[in-house]
This record gives structure tokens, C-alpha cells and sequence, in this order.
């Protein structure tokens, strides 16, 4: 037998052998949150962004309503 020929065999019976599956066993992969991966400062920083917001806002309406009671003489 030629050479190219063995070396053809010997991959297709490597190609073969790596496509063949597992009818018995279970595929169970394990799915990592968000927040454990590389991706955790994406994930979170909308979170972060409506905290940081939400902070702002409420600051800004005490200021209005300490002005509001001012102006009315409370």
C-alpha cells in the first residue's frame, strides 16, 4: 500500500472513531452564571448604572422638596 494512501486510512479511522457517541451516557454540561465569567462587568454594570440613577434622583427630589418647604415658610 502506498504511503498517502495509509496515512488517508489511518485519519479516516481517527475521524471515525471521534464522531462516535455515547448512547448511555448523559451530556450534562454546566452552565456558568453571567456574573462568573469574563463577561461579569457587562452584565452587571446596568445594575450598577440604575443604582447609581436611582441614588441621583432621590437626592434630587429631597432637594426639591426642602426648597419646596422653604419657599412656603414650613
Amino acid at each position: 500500500m502506498p504511503r498517502l494512501t495509509r496515512i488517508a486510512m489511518i485519519l479516516m479511522a481517527g475521524c471515525l472513531a471521534a464522531c462516535g457517541g455515547d448512547g448511555d451516557r448523559e451530556r450534562t454540561r454546566e452552565v456558568m452564571k453571567p456574573e462568573e465569567t469574563v463577561f461579569r462587568d457587562l452584565v452587571t454594570a446596568p445594575d450598577k448604572v440604575q443604582e447609581r440613577t436611582d441614588a441621583a434622583r432621590d437626592a434630587h427630589r429631597e432637594a426639591l422638596e426642602r426648597q419646596l418647604a422653604e419657599s412656603e415658610g414650613e
